[in-house]
């Protein structure tokens, strides 16, 4: 049971912010994990943070597109979106978990509005080139790369009290919509938004020492340290993308970045407010001793 004494020194530094929370899609599968989810963020909430919640969907939209006949692809745990693939993306998010975890959070006391990226031009993106990969050159389709985010309608609702609830496609530019990844939309979102943190919720524990042990967990590293543990190559598929996204919300200006499990009823509350935390915290630190073997070390969780 968390220490409410200290979880209250943390409550305390953290209100009034903005966090940005990611919740990947493997973690609204069932509604038991939506409603846990939904409560500690409810929580967190009360305590005065500022949550803007951004999701992804990319198992449901998988599935919509297999049931419209059409097998899903991807290349280096990215997405290949034909236009099927947009209509089933589209169904699967926007039609059907944006409001589902709206009005979960909104059962739990933290009213909240369920946005499109596209709207009001709130995220855009220009579709991306051929590119570069493990399996030589690929068209992803219809996917984008953000060029703008317009965070107004987003500070408006929280401004109002609302939670922002956001999750893609995002808007083209000429009325069309293109996918971009919910990892790389939260952290275009966190740096828009003058985030404190972004949280990245996964169906993994947190970043892994090795992707085939649950248990290794790193507890902390310094963006040098997450540099070269993904040169080592243990940060495999979705992983890998997710380290992508974690360095560029860095760069951009968010001074912490968490990664934790959106599947486990306290991980979000242990890594918030309490000293050990449950998961992986990123930062820009870099240790003075840096190695090519991640150590983990005791940085505090504020």
């Amino acid at each position: 049971m968390i220490d409410l004494y200290r979880a209250s020194e943390y409550a305390r530094l953290h209100h009034g912010k903005v966090m940005v929370f990611k919740v990947g899609g493997a973690c609204l599968a069932r509604r038991s994990h939506r409603k846990a989810l939904a409560r500690q963020l409810s929580v967190v909430a009360a305590f005065g943070v500022r949550p803007v919640v951004v999701h992804g969907g990319g198992p449901q939209t998988a599935e919509l597109q297999e049931l419209l006949g059409e097998t899903p692809e991807k290349v280096d745990g990215r997405r290949v979106t034909s236009e099927v693939g947009l209509r089933a993306l589209r169904l699967a998010t926007v039609g059907d978990l944006n409001s589902a975890l709206a009005a979960q959070l909104t059962s739990e006391g933290a009213p909240a509005v369920g946005v499109c990226c596209a709207s009001a031009g709130i995220v855009t993106a220009t579709r991306r080139a051929p590119m570069e990969t493990s399996q030589g050159t690929v068209d992803f389709g219809l996917v984008g790369d953000v060029t703008g985010v317009n965070p107004g309608p987003i500070v408006a609702l929280s401004d109002a009290g609302y939670v922002p609830v956001l999750g893609p496609p995002a808007y083209d530019g000429a009325g069309g919509f293109l996918n971009v990844n919910a990892d790389s939309l939260a952290a275009e979102l966190a740096i828009a938004l003058g985030a404190a943190k972004l949280v990245v919720l996964s169906d993994t524990p947190g970043i892994l020492r090795d992707p085939k042990d649950a248990h290794s967990v790193l507890g902390a590293l310094s963006l040098f340290e997450l540099e070269e543990l993904a040169a080592s190559g243990a940060l495999q598929g979705g992983m890998a993308v997710k380290a992508k996204a974690i360095r560029r919300a860095i760069e951009g200006g968010v001074e912490r970045v968490h990664v934790v499990s959106g599947l486990s009823p306290e991980a979000l509350l242990g890594e918030l407010y309490t000293t050990q935390g449950t998961g992986t915290l990123v930062t820009t630190e870099k240790q003075a001793s840096a190695s090519s073997t991640p150590a983990l070390v005791d940085l505090p969780r504020d």
